[in-house]
Parts: C-alpha cells; structure tokens; sequence
C-alpha cells in the first residue's frame, strides 16, 4: 500500500501546483470519472470538484481512500474512512527544517497553447507547460482544459533530484452543478493520524520520537515487500513530455 500512497500523494500535489499555475481559474463545480496513471499502476475513483476545492476518492487494495484538497487552507487531507483516521499535509510542508516540496506559488509557470482537441466529448485547449520550482524541481508536459477552467486532462513528467516520475490523470463522465459542502470538510468524528504512521506508510522519513510501536510489523513477522513497478502504460505523448523537461 505505501507504494499507492506515495503516488497517491504525489499527484495531490501535482494537482494543486496545476490549478494554482493555471491561468483559467475554475469557474464551475462537478463531479466525475478519473483514471490516473503512475509507474506503480493505474488508479480509479470518483471526483468532485469546486473553485479551489477537489475531492477524490478511490479504492486502495480493498480500502477505500479519500483525498481532499483545499487551497484556501493550503492542505491536503487524506481520510481513511475504515479507521476514522485522517492526516494533513500543509503544501510546501516543512519536514526537518526544510521544504519537502515549494508549494505552488513557489513554481515559475511557462504554458504555450498547442490547439483546441476534444477529450471524451468535452472541448479542450491543450498547453504544453513548463514549471520549475524555487528548489530547482522541474514538471513539464500538458494539460488539456475547458474554458471554464476545468482540468479534463494531464500528462506530465516531475523532475527533481535527477529522478523523473510520469503522472497522468484524465476525467470522463464529466456533469457539471453544485456539490455538497461537506464532500470537502473532514467528517466529524475522525481523529488526527500521527504523523509518525502517516510518515511510515507514505515512505517519509519520521522524527523517532514520533514513532508508535503499532507502526513496527509483530515480532516474527516480516515485512511487506515493495510492489515492483510496472513499465509501459500508454506512452503516446512521453517523448514529448520529456523534451519539455530536459
């Protein structure tokens, strides 16, 4: 599972600097269909979305997963609905005395408008863009948005420390009308998640006085086995996103 999180975790973030460097706010709410692709696999869920909100729920390994974004706070939010257990991620949060990652006002945005293109009935302009981080971080690719703001589409590739990741989310069954409020709210009664388990199962590096004895596997027992990651997974516009970057 910590394989799926960290991806999951990372196309959060992904999704925010998009939406923050995207110079077509958002202009609706909806709901719909998504599939996102990284190396480890392929995800699908169901997502909702408003002006500076995005939910996005999915089923991990028979647990369902839900994600909340929430500019206007500047966190993410990862619920576990089976535990009541939630966990908060501040964008461009602080781990052991340095960003982790630049939050999305940290990236300097270059977007060059490729042509109109329908995707699953919806019209789109597709942009190829460039973004670079305050910490030298690259993501570069394209992005395929309606004219009232709506990321319908998103092929890229993240750069940083010399190791390139491919990201790729797509909506389909796109209904546009307003959501409910507390889609985007932390249900009551679920309790704080210690960031030294959130650290664990995401693969960060935790404070050891933050670690619990509940995160250790049982005495005997060994510990699970890293999934090896897949390779191939509709790569039409790879070669592309990856001169983007270089």
């Amino acid at each position: 599972m910590r394989a799926t999180l960290v991806a999951t975790s990372l196309f959060l973030g992904v999704g925010s600097i998009a939406h923050a460097a995207d110079p077509i706010a958002l202009k609706v709410e909806y709901s719909a269909d998504y599939v996102m692709e990284t190396a480890e696999g392929a995800m699908r869920g169901r997502l909702n979305g408003a002006p500076g909100l995005e939910r996005r729920e999915d089923l991990v390994e028979g647990t369902t997963m839900v994600s909340i974004r929430r500019d206007d706070k500047k966190v993410l939010w990862m619920l576990m609905p089976t535990e009541r257990m939630y966990m908060e991620m501040k964008f461009g949060q602080m781990e052991g005395g340095k960003s982790r990652t630049p939050s999305p006002e940290e990236y300097k945005t270059e977007m060059t408008t490729e042509g109109r293109e329908e995707v699953n009935g919806v019209m789109t302009t597709k942009s190829k863009v460039i973004m670079t981080g305050a910490d030298g971080s690259k993501m570069g690719g394209f992005w395929w948005t309606t004219d009232d703001g709506l990321l319908v589409k998103m092929d890229v590739i993240s750069v940083a420390k010399g190791e390139k990741i491919r990201m790729k989310r797509e909506l389909s069954n796109i209904k546009i009308g307003p959501q409910p409020k507390d889609l985007f709210e932390i249900p009551a009664g679920y309790q704080t998640m210690g960031m030294g388990l959130a650290g664990g199962m995401l693969g960060l590096p935790r404070p050891a006085e933050d670690a619990q004895a509940g995160d250790k596997p049982a005495e005997g027992q060994p510990a699970a086995e890293q999934p090896k990651k897949k390779k191939g997974f509709g790569l039409s516009v790879l070669k592309d996103a990856l001169d983007v970057v270089r």
